[in-house]
């Protein structure tokens, strides 16, 4: 057995030495158009979100892929200011079409009893919540 995982490791490392074949004009020519073909058909959408009532924020953001455009926004409040920021980019370039920002306080006010709640598209919604019986004051997640 111990000579078959040497002789194996021997021909892997071999094989991984070997220089890469070089890509003949007509592959380039096929990969490129083939990356082209995948940007200009391209799709996505995501959004995420985090209502945190615990240490007084807020962060959210979405996007979305149409091609080669993205659009997209995202948003916090961190008890000093609230922003609002939404963008495109295509092919003139990243652009910030809106940006909005207000003061709307002196900082944030921290929430003992808050919860904390947590959305995106990949990952579904939960929420948290602080621990009370941990001395360091960690969160746990209590599945809204």
């Amino acid at each position: 057995m111990y000579k078959f995982v040497l002789i194996a490791s021997l021909l892997v490392a071999v094989c991984m030495a070997a220089p890469p074949r070089e890509e003949t004009e007509a592959e380039r020519l096929e990969r490129e158009e083939y990356e082209k073909y995948q940007n200009e058909n391209a799709q996505y959408s995501f959004n995420s979100k985090v209502d945190d009532n615990i240490n007084d924020g807020q962060i959210s953001r979405t996007e979305e892929r149409e091609g080669g455009t993205v659009r997209g926004s995202y948003s916090y409040f961190d008890g000093y200011v609230k922003r609002r920021v939404e963008y495109v980019a295509d092919q003139n370039g990243y652009r910030v079409v809106k940006d909005e920002m207000e003061d709307v306080g002196n900082g944030p006010t921290f929430n003992p009893d808050g919860i904390a709640e947590v959305e995106g598209s990949l990952i579904g919604k939960y929420s948290i919540k602080l621990d009370k019986t941990d001395a360091d004051k960690h969160y746990k997640d209590i599945h809204a």
